[in-house]
Formats: structure tokens, sequence, C-alpha cells
């Protein structure tokens, strides 16, 4: 096991860090489900490369402004600068809107982006 690096980002580019997050989907999570996920502080690793924070949560007017870089980032140059990116789209589905279970909402993912 590695050592851990302290590491300071945007919140745009700390979202694309988390490797489970958006997963092979490339959808946005909805504002509860993010904070869901923010507030679990990340994990250790198991087969994946073990993001870990502190948990917080943040604000809607917040939310709304990372929704909108994530649109509008490039996906091509994000994968050179977050080798864990394996979506190739970003994708903004608003009946996955309101779902407010992290959970139900990585299954209704997968169940309509992944082959």
């Amino acid at each position: 096991m590695g050592k851990a690096i302290a590491t300071e980002a945007a919140l745009v580019d700390f979202v694309l860090d988390i490797f489970y997050l958006m997963d092979d989907t490339g959808v946005i999570p909805p504002y509860t489900v993010l904070n869901q996920v923010l507030a679990e502080g990340g994990d250790n690793g198991g087969m994946g490369p073990g993001t870990s924070w502190r948990p917080f949560q943040i604000a809607e007017d917040e939310y709304w402004v990372l929704r909108a870089e994530l649109l509008h980032i490039d996906i091509a140059v994000a994968k050179e600068q977050h080798p864990y990116i394996r979506f190739d789209r970003i994708i903004e589905d608003e009946a996955l809107d309101a779902i407010q279970d992290a959970q139900e909402w990585r299954q209704e993912s997968y169940k309509r982006y992944t082959k």
C-alpha cells in the first residue's frame, strides 16, 4: 500500500477524481447524492485507488456551478489529468436527478448507460 498524498484541487477536479462517483457512465449525480458521497469521506481503496477526504458537503449554488463546469469540460483533456475517468461523455439526466439515495442512483445510472 502506497503512502497517502495530500492534495488540494478545485471542486470539479476533486469530483472527477472520485473513482466510483460517475463510474463508467459519466452521469452527473444529483445534489443530494453528491452530498451523500462527499459526507462519506471516500474509501480505503479495495480494488480502486483509495481516494479519501475529510467529510464535507457543498451548498446548492456550488452544486450548480460544479454541474455547469462538468458539462463544459473537454473529456480528452480531463482524461490526461484524471487517470481514473472511464467515461467518454458527461450526461445530465433529469429523471435520475429525482433519485435521493446514492446506491439507488448508481444502480439506475448503470441500467441506463452501461452496455
